[in-house]
C-alpha cells in the first residue's frame, strides 16, 4: 500500500534493509577519455556547469555559467541524431541581459512538466534570472513575475520543497554582505522572502560557496548546510535544522557548534550524502586554502564524527592549493561512491581535476592521473556530471575557466563488467522531475550479505549548481536489485522488487490502490498472505494497515476484500516481493523497529 503521507521518518524502515557487503571492484584500463572537441567544441570562460532535459527528448542539454558572454546553453544531439554531439542554442533559446553568474538551479517549479533554470548573479546590485521553459523550445525571464528578482549575489541556488507543500520553493546561498535567503513557494506561483523570518540568516559568516540539503535527523523534514570560505580567515559554517517536523511550522536552528561539524577552517563544496551504506547522510565538505577535506560520519539525531578521528589519520593522501567544486559520485559503477574536486587556480602546476576513488572503511586512492583525468593550468571552479551518450555510466564535464575549450570526460565504466541502474522519475504533479526523492536499492553481489545503497533525486551537489539528472546506481557484481524503495517528495512510498540492472527505468509515481499491500500494482492473494502473517501487529507504519490506525485488524482485511481484483500489473517492474522480504519487514514491524512521524502539517507562510 502507497501511503500518501508527509515526508515519513525512514530510519528505522530502512534498517530493515541495511546489510554490509564488501564492494565489487573489477580491474579496468583508463576509464576516461577527453572527447571535448570532437562533441562540444566551446571556448566559453566558463565558471560552472549544469544538465538538464530543457526539451524533453531523453537527453542531457548543458548550461554554462560565467562572466559575460560565458552564459551559454547548448543542446544535446544524442537523440536527435544517434551520436553524441551539443549544439550552442544560445542565441535562440536564452534571453539576452543574463548578467555574469557563478551558479544555476534547473527545477520544475510551475509543475508544466519542463524543467526551468534559476540563475544566480555574480554582481551584487543585480537580480538573478529565472528562465521559464517555453514547451522546450526556449526560455523566457519570470524573474520579476514570479518575484524572484531580488539583488544579491547568489553563490550557491537549489530547488527543492523546504516547507513540506508539495510544491519547489528556491534555497539560496549568498556571498557576503548579502544573508542566505529561502523563497517560499506561495498558492499563486509567486515567491516570498522569508529567509529572517525562519532563521537561515544567524550567525551568517560570509561567502557560502557550498550548499547541502537533506534531511539529515530522519525526522521528514529538510536541514541545510552551507559551508563558508573567506580568505584564509576562519569563518563558521553553517548546520540549519529544520524545525517543521517537530513543530509544524518552518524554522531553523543553527546547531553547527554543537553537532560535531564546525572543526576545520575554510570550506568550499558541500553534499549530503550516504558515503557507508548505513542509511543515514553524511557530510562531505570540500576543504578550500589548502585545508583539508573532510567527511563528516552521521552517528544519528544530527550528531556526527570526524572521519579522520575514526581512521586516525587525514582522510586524503594530499591538499591541492584551492579545492574548489566537489562531488560524490560512483564514477567506476561500483556501488560505492567516490571523491572527485576541481582546482580553480588557472595556470598552478597543481592538477587541475582530483579523482579518489573509494576503497571501503573511509580509506581512498588517488587515480587521477591512472583514469586519465590529469591535466594542469586549466582551473574551474566547478565540474557536472552526468551520462552525456545514455551508456550507463557517469561522464564528466569539465570547464576551465580560462582561454582553454571546456573539457568533456567521456567515461566507458559501463564496460568494466560493473552493474548499473539509471532511474527516470516522474512526479506528475507540481515537482515533475521528484526533486528531493530518495531511493534505496538493495542488491546482493553474490555474498552472504545484502548491502542497501541510498540515492537522492537531484538535490543540488557540490559547488554553486543543481542539475536535473535521473538517479544513479552503481551495482557492482549485481545483475538485479532486489528491492528498490522510492519516497517521493509528497511522502508516498513505492516498492519494486527483482528490477533488472543495465536499464533507464522510468517510474511514475503511483496512485494509492487501498489493498495492495506489496506494491505490485493489483489486489490479490498475495495481499492477503502478508495482511495475515501481519495481523494484530501493532504500531506506527506497518504492512497491511490499509486504513493507517496503527493495528493490523479485521478493518484492513476489510480494505482487502473489498477491492479484491482492482488494478493492473506494474509493467516492467511488476514482480510479487519475495517471501524472504515481505517477512523482513513484518519482523522488522514485531520488533517495534518500523516508525513515521505525525504529519506535522503545512508550514506556515509569513
Amino acid at each position: 500500500m502507497s501511503l500518501a503521507l508527509r515526508r515519513p521518518t525512514l530510519v528505522a524502515l530502512i534498517a530493515a534493509l541495511l546489510a554490509s557487503g564488501a564492494p565489487s571492484r573489477q580491474a579496468a584500463a583508463q576509464t576516461f577519455s577527453n572527447s571535448g572537441t570532437a562533441v562540444l567544441s566551446a571556448n566559453v570562460d566558463g565558471r560552472s556547469a549544469s544538465l538538464g532535459d530543457y526539451d524533453n527528448d531523453g537527453d542531457l542539454d548543458l548550461f554554462f555559467q560565467g562572466g559575460g558572454s560565458a552564459q551559454r546553453f547548448y543542446r544535446n544531439n544524442l537523440v536527435e541524431n544517434g551520436h553524441l554531439s551539443f549544439t550552442d542554442l544560445t542565441s535562440l533559446v536564452v534571453p539576452g541581459g543574463l548578467g555574469p553568474s557563478w551558479s544555476a538551479a534547473w527545477g520544475d517549479y510551475d509543475g508544466d512538466g519542463l524543467v526551468d533554470i534559476f540563475v544566480g548573479q555574480s554582481n551584487i546590485g543585480a537580480s538573478g534570472d529565472s528562465l521559464h521553459n517555453n514547451a522546450g523550445f526556449s526560455f523566457s525571464n519570470s524573474s520579476v513575475a514570479v518575484g524572484l528578482n531580488d539583488p544579491g549575489f547568489h553563490q550557491n541556488v537549489a530547488w527543492n520543497d523546504i516547507d513540506g507543500d508539495h510544491v519547489l520553493d528556491l534555497i539560496i546561498g549568498m556571498e557576503g554582505p548579502e544573508k542566505h535567503e529561502i523563497y517560499l513557494q506561495a498558492a499563486d506561483g509567486t515567491f516570498d522572502p522569508v529567509g529572517a523570518l525562519v532563521g537561515v540568516q544567524e550567525d551568517f559568516g560570509t561567502k557560502g560557496y557550498g550548499m547541502a540539503i537533506g534531511d539529515t535527523d530522519g525526522d521528514g523534514d529538510l536541514d541545510i548546510y552551507i559551508s563558508t570560505c573567506r580568505s584564509n580567515n576562519n569563518i563558521r559554517n553553517n548546520f540549519y535544522e529544520n524545525q517543521l517536523a517537530q513543530t509544524g511550522v518552518l524554522s531553523f536552528v543553527d546547531i553547527a557548534d554543537s553537532n560535531g561539524t564546525q572543526n576545520f577552517q575554510n570550506s568550499y563544496g558541500a553534499e549530503f550524502v550516504d558515503m557507508d551504506d548505513d542509511g543515514d547522510l553524511d557530510l562531505f565538505v570540500v576543504g578550500a586554502d589548502a585545508r583539508p577535506t573532510k567527511i563528516f560520519r552521521n552517528d544519528g539525531g544530527n550528531q556526527f564524527t570526524d572521519v579522520d578521528a575514526i581512521t586516525g589519520h587525514a582522510l586524503l593522501s594530499d591538499v591541492s592549493s584551492d579545492l574548489g567544486g566537489g562531488k560524490a559520485v560512483d564514477y567506476d559503477n561500483d556501488g560505492d561512491l567516490d571523491l572527485f574536486f576541481h582546482d580553480h587556480l588557472v595556470g598552478s602546476k597543481d592538477q587541475a581535476r582530483k579523482l579518489y576513488r573509494n576503497d571501503g572503511d573511509w580509506q581512498f586512492t588517488d587515480v587521477t592521473v591512472a583514469e586519465g583525468l590529469d591535466e594542469q593550468n586549466v582551473g574551474g571552479y566547478d565540474s557536472v556530471w552526468g551520462d552525456l551518450d545514455r551508456d550507463g555510466d557517469q561522464d564528466l564535464i569539465a570547464p576551465t575557466g580560462s582561454s582553454y575549450n571546456e573539457r568533456v570526460f567521456l567515461s566507458d565504466a559501463a564496460e568494466n563488467g560493473n552493474h548499473w541502474l539509471y532511474v527516470e522519475l516522474d512526479g506528475r504533479t507540481e515537482n515533475t522531475t521528484a526533486i528531493g526523492a530518495v531511493l534505496y536499492a538493495t542488491i546482493n553481489e553474490g555474498t552472504a550479505d545484502e548491502r542497501t545503497l541510498r540515492r537522492e533525486a537531484n538535490t543540488n551537489a557540490g559547488t554553486f549548481n543543481q542539475s536535473d539528472l535521473p538517479v544513479h546506481f552503481g551495482l557492482g557484481a549485481a545483475d538485479t536489485i532486489d528491492t528498490l524503495l522510492v519516497v517521493w517528495p509528497d511522502g508516498t512510498v513505492q516498492y519494486a522488487y527483482d528490477v533488472s540492472a543495465d536499464q533507464y527505468l522510468a517510474l511514475a509515481v503511483a496512485d494509492v490502490l487501498p489493498g495492495d499491500y506489496n506494491f505490485d500494482g493489483v489486489v490479490d492473494a498475495a495481499d492477503y498472505t502478508l495482511w495475515r502473517d501481519a495481523e494484530n501487529l501493532t504500531g506506527a507504519y506497518l504492512p497491511a494497515d490499509g486504513n493507517g490506525d496503527g493495528v493490523v485488524d479485521a478493518d484492513d482485511y476489510l480494505v482487502w476484500r473489498t477491492n479484491f481484483g482492482l488494478g493492473t500489473a506494474a509493467g516492467a517492474i511488476d514482480a510479487t516481493p519475495e517471501p524472504g522480504a515481505a517477512a523482513a519487514l513484518i519482523a522488522c514491524v514485531a520488533a517495534g523497529l518500523l516508525g513515521r512521524i505525525r504529519n506535522p502539517g503545512q508550514a506556515t507562510k509569513p
